[in-house]
């Protein structure tokens, strides 16, 4: 080979090796960079969930002091139901509002703790039911996705048989919702039908607790009687409120229009089942970091002047707002 040939080659190969040493190099800033974006959107995660953590123990505080100094009576003028003020932190905020999840139909007081369905809450939850527009026999679905057995409490039922032969299969847990969301997953609650009602229900982890009729959404407190008109239950809780009113009792609920037209006997049915105390709570927040948001969520149980985490989720929630009712 001539003299120029072999310059030919090796400045061929020389151009080679530089390409490939720039692709290697641009390679390895790539990974530098996509592990320090990693590394970075871990801390942030990190980041925010402290701050949700800190959110999470003011509201657990606010509570304890309720708890404390105001224990016998819960409503929405308290300190504990005026949502968080938007807190600086670096590069973003912290906000959050504390809701009470007392007021809604608790899922869990269908079933009794011996594993028997409770008639009273039954009946409501089937009023309730009908108040959305859905079938009220989805009651026993509900039921059977508690109890302990196998067999349907009715048509309406749906027990292990049923759940296995959807084309993704499950078993119905037979035990007590740990979470409204399950309730998708109940017969008859699929889709849309879940939004219908999920506004008005709960999962408290105890069966024997009761609906806060100073927190009750309207639609909860219409559905005690079907004489009772939404409008007129609505006007009724605005009154009280711009007025900064709230029930001390039951025997004031009933002593007011329209609740006063409610029959004794459907007045009999459900004050078991209602009350005046909140002990179950949920906590939305929002932190915004690096101009990103995240939500958390934590359900919050007062027992004893103490307050504990039941659960919580980093599912996304519509943002925040004030209870109301």
């Amino acid at each position: 080979m001539s003299r120029k040939q072999h310059q030919g080659i090796a400045l061929i190969t020389i151009l080679v090796m530089v390409a490939l040493a720039t692709i290697l190099a641009a390679t390895i800033a790539k990974r530098q960079a996509n592990t320090a974006e990693n590394t970075a959107y871990l801390m942030r995660q990190n980041q925010s969930l402290l701050y949700a953590k800190s959110a999470e123990a003011f509201f657990s505080e606010l509570l304890v002091d309720d708890a404390e100094n105001a224990g016998e009576v819960d409503h929405l003028q308290e300190n504990w139901a005026k949502p968080m003020p938007a807190f600086p932190v670096e590069d973003g905020y912290v906000s959050g509002v504390l809701q009470d999840e007392s007021g809604k139909f608790n899922l869990n007081s269908l079933v009794n703790d011996d594993g028997t369905p409770n008639p009273l809450a039954k009946a409501w939850f089937e009023k309730l039911l009908l108040r959305v527009g859905l079938p009220e026999q989805l009651s026993e679905a509900v039921i059977d996705w508690q109890d302990a057995d196998d067999e349907t409490i009715g048509a309406m039922g749906a027990e292990a048989s049923y759940y296995q032969g959807l084309p993704q299969g499950y078993l119905a847990p037979n035990k007590k919702f740990h979470s409204v969301e399950e309730l998708k997953l109940v017969r008859g609650f699929e889709g849309k039908k879940y939004l219908q009602i999920a506004d008005y229900v709960t999962a408290v982890p105890t069966s024997d607790s009761k609906v806060n009729i100073n927190t009750a959404p309207a639609m909860v407190l219409v559905s005690l009687d079907p004489k009772l008109n939404i409008n007129q239950v609505q006007q009724a809780i605005q009154q009280r409120q711009a007025k900064l009113e709230h029930f001390s009792n039951l025997n004031e609920l009933w002593a007011i229009e329209p609740f006063s037209q409610v029959s004794d006997e459907n007045r009999n049915a459900v004050n078991d089942l209602l009350g005046v105390q909140s002990n179950y709570f949920k906590a939305k927040i929002e932190v915004l970091l690096s101009e990103r948001k995240r939500q958390f969520s934590t359900d919050l149980l007062r027992k004893d002047q103490t307050v504990s985490v039941i659960y919580r989720s980093m599912a996304p929630f519509n943002p925040l707002q004030q209870p109301t009712q």
